[in-house]
């Protein structure tokens, strides 16, 4: 089945491309645990943040998506990040109603805390940068924080993707170049002797 690059397929694509990378951050993040005050931990939270466009550039290369126009582009980097929006807003909102609900609360605190598996570059960039910028400031400074989260996964995902578009379209205009030409190795096929009659021979009756 050839893969077209459609909005579903490339929500599809990054789906798995970022539950690898999240699994892989976690366990990364497991055995950095300890060092949250050293500047490894900032390195490997941009690090881990930074291979969404390799792993862009792999599923795009393995599913040979086309190049996308422009609305396509949109949707493929938005849909990913509304629902990580949703899903990081949703529980923090169930979160914040726990003084009232105590269940909805940890509900909510549940959805927050799976994020560090879910989606581990997300949560250890807004980890990471709560602690160094807004250590002790009103909840609401966080939102750009998440919404940042949320919003480079998919952009850096999306602009991985058409790496290998470039190169390919490259590769497949100078091929087509070649052909044919004189110093190539591959010729267009000499047409064979026409029949007898035919448009193909001389007037003398030679091919």
């Amino acid at each position: 089945m050839r893969h077209t690059g459609s909005v579903r397929g490339r929500f599809g694509g990054f789906a798995a491309g970022h539950f690898t990378l999240s699994v892989l951050g976690f366990g990364g993040w497991l055995l950095l645990s300890g060092a949250w005050g050293l500047p490894v931990f900032p390195v490997y939270v941009y690090v881990l943040m930074l291979l969404y466009v390799p792993a862009g550039w792999v599923v795009s290369s393995l599913r040979r998506w086309p190049a996308p126009d422009l609305k396509t582009g949109v949707k493929a980097v938005l849909y990913p990040a509304l629902c990580a929006w949703i899903w990081a807003f949703g529980g923090l909102w169930l979160f914040s109603s726990g003084g009232t609900l105590p269940s909805v609360g940890y509900l909510g605190l549940q959805i927050l805390l799976s994020t560090f598996l879910l989606a581990s570059p997300s949560a250890l960039f807004v980890l990471m940068t709560g602690l160094a910028f807004l250590d002790g400031a009103a909840p609401w400074l966080w939102l750009p924080q998440v919404i940042l989260a949320g919003l480079l996964p998919p952009l850096l995902f999306f602009l991985g993707s058409l790496l290998p578009r470039a190169s390919q379209e490259g590769c497949s205009h100078e091929s087509e170049k070649s052909i044919g030409a004189p110093d190539s190795p591959v010729r267009a096929p000499h047409p064979g002797p026409a029949p007898d009659g035919g448009p193909g021979r001389n007037p003398d009756g030679e091919g």
